[in-house]
């Protein structure tokens, strides 16, 4: 069940959706789009999200203007909130393009300029979990309004993943394509690798000579209520596993959770980890590109299938133990690298990572703004 403030929350957007920002947009209106202008924005952050820093280092190389407008919206008050949309409403009626890469209202407040591309770059590889419009635990019914209205183009990481978005976002052809996702162009890259490697090891050094495995967990339930199953077992995994090994855990950063243990990126952990363990976070998507075993640990699988539910089958697609009861984690983790199934990981990259290649930026940017360079 909802809880009150949620609902409150969302008969606020879709007021504000219908009335002040569409007003603030048309009033802000020019004659001409400043062709140099992209926006970089996000309601999730306060400094630039990983999904768009290599967007943002294009963009200046190519000599547009980039304008990064960030807010984060669960820890700011509701004028500050109110400020910061009307601030974007300015700029995104002269902009040539906006890039977003989490639900973004603002966006979708009123009909936009035929000049101006909006592109959702989206926050996570893949399709496994049920999101958008599929999950009301993402959009609520009470939600009166559109989350894809104006959208120009939704990058995604295969072929595979194009009709999952569809369904999520509720859209028709075209607009989702396999173009990659950005983010992903560092891991081809060894350099960033060796990087992140050294930094940990420098940062953690009591970790050299040890086998890493990385805890990293998403959260149940919707933004606003949140939680997460299992983590007692995670906070003992070390201990049961023996001298040899050494266990960095990354709880969603909206969990707020003390068992965090590293502060370094969980993008930056994936290079360092010899083993991932997760649950229905699209981490394992990307760690797919390292080529390492990774382990499911997910207690409530059952009651998540048939709550949220997924777009693939953890049975048959997912080439990497699921288990169910904490006690058997420790074991799972000893065993992963000996029965680790290379060839259904390399099938498993191939159906849902094919599109990220390394040169996934340089393709999304081109797709909505050409080659042109100022």
């Amino acid at each position: 069940m909802e809880s009150r403030r949620r609902i409150i929350r969302q008969h606020i957007k879709s007021a504000l959706q219908k009335t002040l920002l569409p007003l603030c947009y048309k009033l802000s209106m020019k004659k001409d789009i400043d062709k140099r202008l992209v926006i970089l924005a996000d309601l999730n952050c306060k400094t630039t999200p990983d999904s768009m820093e290599l967007i943002k280092c294009e963009l200046e190389k190519r000599g547009y203007n980039v304008k990064e407008m960030y807010c984060d919206l669960s820890d700011c008050g509701m004028v500050s909130g109110l400020k910061y949309m009307l601030w974007f409403m300015k700029a995104y009626a002269n902009a040539r393009a906006v890039f977003i890469c989490n639900y973004f209202m603002p966006v979708t407040a009123c009909k936009k300029r035929k000049g101006t591309a909006v592109v959702q770059l989206w926050h996570s590889c893949g399709a496994l979990k049920k999101f958008g419009y599929d999950s009301e635990e993402d959009i609520s019914s009470h939600f009166k309004g559109s989350v894809t209205r104006n959208f120009d183009l939704i990058t995604v990481s295969s072929q595979q993943c194009v009709r999952p978005f569809m369904s999520a976002f509720r859209l028709g052809e075209g607009i989702v394509r396999p173009l990659g996702v950005s983010r992903t162009d560092v891991f081809f890259d060894q350099n960033y690798n060796e990087q992140c490697r050294r930094e940990f090891f420098e940062r953690y050094p009591d970790c050299k000579g040890k086998k890493i495995v990385l805890y990293a967990p998403t959260f149940r339930g919707n933004a606003l209520d949140c939680y997460c199953v299992g983590e007692e077992y995670a906070a003992e995994l070390e201990k049961k596993l023996g001298d040899g090994w050494k266990v960095i855990i990354k709880m969603h950063p909206r969990l707020h959770s003390k068992l965090t243990n590293c502060d370094m990126e969980t993008n930056r952990l994936m290079p360092v980890a010899d083993v991932l363990v997760t649950d229905y976070s699209s981490l394992v998507f990307e760690y797919a590109l390292y080529k390492k075993p990774w382990v499911i640990f997910a207690p409530d699988i059952e009651s998540y299938s048939s709550g949220r539910s997924f777009y693939l089958d953890y049975k048959t697609d997912m080439p990497a133990p699921v288990v169910t009861e904490g006690e058997k984690l420790a074991q799972a983790v000893l065993d992963c690298e000996k029965s680790f199934d290379s060839q259904g990981a390399e099938r498993f990259t191939e159906k849902y990572m094919s599109a990220c290649d390394g040169r996934s930026t340089e393709r999304i940017i081109d797709s909505v703004l050409g080659k042109e360079r100022f």
